[in-house]
């Protein structure tokens, strides 16, 4: 095997496990059901040449990007009074960073009537 199979196969283990994931971490009854990998036909919001697609197929980058905003959000005192007043952060952290979770990518990555739905609710 190459140098070069061999990378190309090392990136699709890494990837095929960020997949599989991800897909366990949104794996929540409460959840929306979004198939990222069938589209609805239309395009999204931001074209795939854009900024978001770019961040947000790098998981590394989403990854600390997230954690980054997490941390501004709750370091801000009007923003966290908001979250914890109005928001299940308090109660169930995980759960409201899934519905975020699954927010963002259905705004960069979806059927643009799917995320203006997500967006007007």
């Amino acid at each position: 095997m190459s140098v070069t199979e061999l990378k190309s196969a090392i990136r699709r283990q890494v990837e095929n496990r960020l997949d599989r994931a991800a897909r366990a971490y949104l794996d929540d009854g409460g959840l929306a059901r979004v198939d990222f990998t069938a589209p609805a036909g239309e395009p999204a919001l931001s074209p795939p040449h854009s900024v978001s697609w770019r961040i947000f197929k790098n998981p590394v980058t989403l990854f600390i990007g997230g954690v980054a905003a997490v941390i501004l959000e709750l370091a801000e005192p009007r923003v966290r009074t908001g979250v914890w007043e109005n928001s299940s952060f308090r109660t169930n952290p995980v759960g409201r960073l899934k519905r975020t979770g699954l927010a963002a990518m259905v705004t960069v990555y979806g059927a643009r009537s799917e995320a203006e739905a997500m967006i007007a609710r």
